[in-house]
């Protein structure tokens, strides 16, 4: 190992100064490991070398001329100085040649004290100007997408942001036309640049020239409180500046000191416009309870409720009682919620999903990191794009820059499959059959012919696949256990183990469920039959030990199993926190006539929605931007979510504090970050996630217990017999109209319309055209479409996008169908 380090290193010398970097590493970023300054405008360390601006010229010996540090890569005894007079004369006229006609205007220009061109006018440029004549005067103020403003003026042509398109988002939706003064950035046929990731361009333009629209000329940035905090909106959980000023969010960038464990230093456009709901009139503002015309205290509404919930277990029993959370909430709430409801209510009824999922994994939770050093990823049933989109610009990165070979498994075609040497789509539903087939193969069972007709997927290229995971020395699998149907990924997790067995072959997966914490969800043991850690109820003595004598071992009801039981009335109380099973849960209009049969409904949440409509109490949740705490992304890598406004209600935390208080507990937190502390005593795999080991990039948590328990044998999902029934894929879009991105949120243009997917042969068969208005009909309920024949299932099946809660897509699917079935009305 020692010989083959110092064959991945050289040692050269700075200004004096000796240091040794890994071979392959350009001059410019040497520099920096010793603390001296070599500037720079074109170079970017995410973009690679590129030399245009010439501003890092630097001298070396032995070389008859300067050369460009950014993309000079460091040899064994280079000697490198960066401070001559001969560098400081280049660099001297590079910055005047860049200053001929760029504008005067720092005073109003939003990139004012924290502009490198202005720092580097400062440190490296000339004392005074040799400008005599009139500025050429270019565009200013021009939209470039609905979220960015260009003043081309500013421009100074290091096209940072078109290779940011061409290398990182792979869109290459900015170019750079024409030649000379009439240099400029722009989009084919000037249309919007309107991808999901265009503003990480205004944070690497290092002048003025790309600017945040709705952050023009609001603040300026010296005024700002910035802090380093997480997006919630997605289970990527990256780092992000939420820049506050007078208690109102002004704006959202990346952190200086990329987090590349987690984000590389991107994030999606959602983490930096989908922060309206800050400042959202459909904000809960206070307490309130039915029928009551004046507000509450969130304090008397606790404590009302505790008492409600105190008196239905005496009449009813524990059972009585449930509790559904979300993986929007932190690990401290939906830890306080889970130890109330079974230390202070004794029931094991706690959910907050309505798909299959066991704690923990039988192959070790891979990082973002490991997904670049893997040399085979495999993508089951997962969108990224859609879904994860900094996972989508990691995948891609993968691929395209560092060479790994991906395969891709779904139901449906997604942008992936562009990248994928091998793609499986499978018929709808028959991912367990997949997955047992594959496990077969890798045995050396070769797949049988009748595989096809069962799954959609030739036996061939089944057997592809499995020679494609013999061969690889490291699988990354990458699975969204919310899209596999029924309990299928049960047999996923055999799979996976069935992988890490084999010679020579090391594997490791990601659960890339989409909500924020949906992993730290699992590891706090919201669930009906595991305690945090993934403690099993079969593991009595250890609950015990760990939970009192008293902690209920019996499971409790799943999160549809308890709307089933407030349909029949056996359940009569439900607490609800940053849920809205009236939209999102299966069924419709049961589930609102099934909460409607409560004796008490309590709902804890952010915004208004249509679950809050029929609460008998609705209290206020703070939510990302006002919250502390931590998340445990889809890498298992929890961090620190710090607030950056101040609210006027109290934590979420302190509000279960205040509910268990009222039942007779004495807990004892002063703050969230004592909750952390008690997670990392009680919950397996946490014990080393505190305050300060994860305060700056985060911490991977350690494993967590496995209970996967026996995989079922796979469900039949054979055609209907009557042929005019569709399965249906519901496909889940994180840019969707709904209570977070309203209609007057500044990503509006990035909604999509109603539409269903249908295979030529459906489509042709039924007699339906693109672009016709068309009916989806499943379950009673009704969904308006419009018709797309792309060929993105297999015959048989249908694609709906869930792009707005105005759909009420869940509807189509009955409460405990693994596969739905729908009709297409013209």
């Amino acid at each position: 190992m020692e010989t083959q380090t110092r064959q991945e290193t050289v040692t050269l010398t700075i200004d004096g100064q000796v240091v040794t970097v890994p071979k392959g590493m350009v001059v410019v970023d040497a520099a920096k490991t010793v603390d001296i300054e070599i500037p720079v405008f074109c170079y970017h360390e995410k973009l690679g070398p590129f030399g245009c601006c010439r501003m890092c010229m630097v001298e070396v010996e032995k070389m008859p001329k300067m050369a460009t540090a950014c993309t000079l890569q460091v040899s064994e005894g280079m000697v490198v100085r960066t401070n001559t007079q001969k560098v400081e004369k280049a660099q001297q006229g590079v910055l005047e040649f860049t200053l001929l006609n760029h504008p005067l205007d720092c005073p109003v220009c939003d990139k004012g004290g924290e502009c490198p061109l202005q720092d580097n006018t400062f440190k490296f440029g000339p004392p005074d100007t040799r400008m005599q004549y009139e500025r050429f005067n270019r565009d200013k103020a021009t939209p470039l997408s609905p979220v960015i403003t260009i003043d081309r003026e500013r421009c100074i042509a290091c096209q940072r942001c078109t290779r940011y398109s061409d290398i990182i988002e792979k869109d290459q939706a900015l170019v750079m036309r024409h030649r000379g003064f009439q240099n400029r950035v722009s989009t084919f046929n000037d249309r919007p640049y309107d991808t999901r990731f265009s503003g990480n361009v205004i944070d690497i333009c290092p002048v003025g020239a790309l600017t945040n629209t709705d952050f023009r000329f609001t603040a300026r940035t010296w005024d700002l409180d910035n802090t380093k905090t997480l997006c919630g909106h997605c289970a990527c959980n990256c780092n992000m500046i939420l820049g506050t000023r007078l208690n109102e969010m002004r704006r959202v960038t990346t952190p200086e000191t990329p987090n590349d464990a987690v984000d590389d230093g991107w994030i999606c456009d959602k983490a930096r416009w989908g922060y309206d709901f800050t400042k959202s009139k459909n904000r809960i503002p206070h307490a309130r309870k039915k029928g009551l015309h004046d507000p509450i205290s969130a304090q008397d509404a606790c404590r009302e409720v505790a008492g409600g919930l105190k008196k239905i277990v005496e009449a009813h029993g524990p059972n009585s009682v449930g509790f559904i959370g979300s993986g929007y909430g932190l690990n401290e709430e939906l830890y306080l919620y889970q130890k109330l409801f079974r230390e202070q209510l004794g029931t094991n009824n706690i959910d907050h999903k309505t798909y299959v999922d066991t704690p923990g994994l039988p192959v070790p939770n891979f990082d973002m990191l490991d997904i670049e050093s893997s040399k085979l990823i495999v993508v089951i049933a997962s969108d990224p794009t859609e879904e994860l989109p900094i996972l989508d610009l990691r995948l891609k990165k993968a691929v395209t820059q560092l060479g790994v070979e991906m395969v891709v498994l779904n139901d449906q075609n997604t942008l992936m499959d562009k990248y994928a040497s091998l793609s499986l789509r499978y018929d709808v539903g028959t991912d367990a059959v997949l997955f047992s087939v594959l496990q077969d193969a890798l045995g050396g069972t070769a797949p049988a012919g009748g595989v096809q007709t069962q799954t959609g997927v030739a036996p061939d290229r089944i057997q592809a696949l499995a020679d494609k995971i013999r061969a690889s020395k490291k699988v990354s699998v990458v699975y969204n256990p919310a899209a596999l149907t029924g309990s299928s990924v049960k047999t996923l997790k055999q799979l996976l183990k069935t992988i890490n067995e084999l010679p020579d072959v090391d594997c490791g997966a990601l659960p890339a469920a989409p909500v924020t914490n949906a992993l730290g969800a699992m590891d706090m043991g919201v669930l009906p039959d595991c305690y945090p850690g993934g403690l099993d109820l079969a593991q009595a003595d250890v609950i015990r030990e760990k939970w009192g004598e008293t902690a209920p071992l019996e499971p409790g009801l799943t999160a549809l199993q308890m709307i089933e039981k407030a349909a029949s009335g056996e359940l009569k109380a439900l607490v609800v926190f940053r849920n809205n099973p009236v939209v999102d849960f299966p069924g419709a209009d049961t589930v609102q006539q099934a909460l409607s049969k409560l004796d008490l409904l309590v709902v804890h949440d952010m915004m208004e929605t249509e679950t809050a409509a029929l609460a008998d109490y609705v209290i206020p949740s703070n939510g990302p931007g006002f919250d502390e705490g931590t998340t445990t992304s889809i890498g298992a890598r929890v961090q620190m979510r710090k607030k950056g406004l101040n609210a006027e209600n109290p934590s979420d935390w302190k509000i279960v504090s205040t509910l268990a208080k009222a039942l007779g507990a004495e807990w004892k937190h002063k703050t969230a970050w004592e909750v952390t502390a008690e997670i990392a005593e009680k919950v397996n795999g946490y014990a080393e996630i505190r305050q300060k080991t994860i305060r700056k990039a985060g911490l991977n948590r350690a494993a967590v217990a496995h209970a996967n328990g026996a995989a079922p044998a796979p469900e039949s999902t054979a055609a209907n017999a009557s042929g005019d029934l569709l399965k249906l894929r519901m496909a889940e879009v994180l840019f969707r109209h709904d209570k977070i991105l309203d209609a007057e949120s500044h990503l509006a243009h990035q909604f999509q319309p109603s539409t269903v997917h249908l295979h030529a042969e459906d489509a042709a068969r039924l007699g339906l055209k693109a672009e016709q208005e068309v009916t989806v009909v499943g379950n009673g309920h009704e969904v308006k479409a419009e018709v797309v024949i792309s060929n993105r299932c297999n015959p048989g099946s249908v694609v709906l996008p869930r792009v707005s809660d105005e759909q009420r897509v869940a509807g189509l699917r009955a409460p405990g169908q693994n596969v739905a079935w729908v009709q297409i009305r013209k």
